[in-house]
């Protein structure tokens, strides 16, 4: 019995120690559910619920449930789900094993302006799925983090064009030939069993919060990203700790792009 035990023990800290691996950023968490954050669409009954803090593979997982909005391929899209991991490259890789790894190669970099050095990097996948649960686009992806002492900038690169991209945010040039969208949001990230308050309420429906639920706690923070589009993949670059601004980050951008 003891040695069942023993190993059991082991068991548990092997898989324990695998889904560290895994945890996702919080920057990359509040990327996933930008994606459906567009107050413009008319129609959209908005519900988000996140797995961030369950240790699994699959990192956060978005519901949207739309009324009267006809999407990509003629089908209605139900939900948004992405997974991915954040522990597939421990040290900068060469583009052959981002290859093996993703399935394709996004344009990434070793250093970014400001003293932001690579620090990690997954893959994972993401997927529009219709109501009945099929799949209605499936891209492969790739993420890269880069740090600066306790500050982090990530890299989100989808293989292709999510439908229902996000036409909001203010237009940056990032080079000669592309140009992005810059965003600036406030995220109040409330538990699982939170219950809103009409403060709440009135600061969602004036757009001085996006609510999200997945943390221990209440917590506040204000995420800035840069998205653009580069020969048929989607780019985007995110800080949430407020260590660089939109000028900076637009600076970032342009180093991937021209490399």
């Amino acid at each position: 019995m003891k040695s069942q035990e023993k190993f059991e023990d082991k068991l548990k800290n092997v898989l324990n120690a695998e889904a560290d691996n895994i945890c996702p950023s919080e920057d990359m968490f509040l990327q996933i559910n930008r994606k459906i954050k567009n107050k413009k669409m008319e129609g959209l009954n908005m519900k988000l619920f996140s797995v961030k803090k369950t240790r699994g593979i699959l990192v956060a997982c978005m519901l949207l449930a739309f009324t009267s909005i006809t999407c990509f391929a003629a089908a209605k899209i139900a939900s948004y789900t992405t997974q991915s991991t954040n522990g597939t490259f421990a040290e900068y890789p060469s583009e052959n094993e981002v290859k093996k790894e993703a399935g394709f190669v996004p344009k990434y970099v070793d250093e970014l302006a400001g003293g932001y050095t690579f620090y990690n990097g997954g893959v994972g996948e993401s997927n529009a799925q219709a109501e009945d649960g099929s799949a209605v686009v499936t891209l492969k992806t790739a993420n890269f983090s880069y740090k600066n002492g306790d500050s982090t900038v990530n890299l989100l690169v989808d293989n292709g064009i999510m439908p229902g991209t996000d036409e909001n945010g203010e237009i940056v040039k990032i080079s000669d030939n592309v140009e992005g969208r810059y965003f600036s949001d406030m995220y109040k990230i409330v538990p699982p069993d939170y219950v809103m308050t009409e403060q709440d309420k009135a600061d969602s429906e004036s757009g001085k919060y996006v609510f999200s639920y997945g943390s221990e706690e209440v917590e506040v923070l204000h995420m800035q990203q840069i998205c653009w589009e580069d020969n048929g993949m989607s780019y985007a670059l995110i800080n949430s700790d407020d260590a660089v601004d939109k000028a900076a980050l637009v600076k970032m951008a342009g180093e991937i792009v021209n490399k």
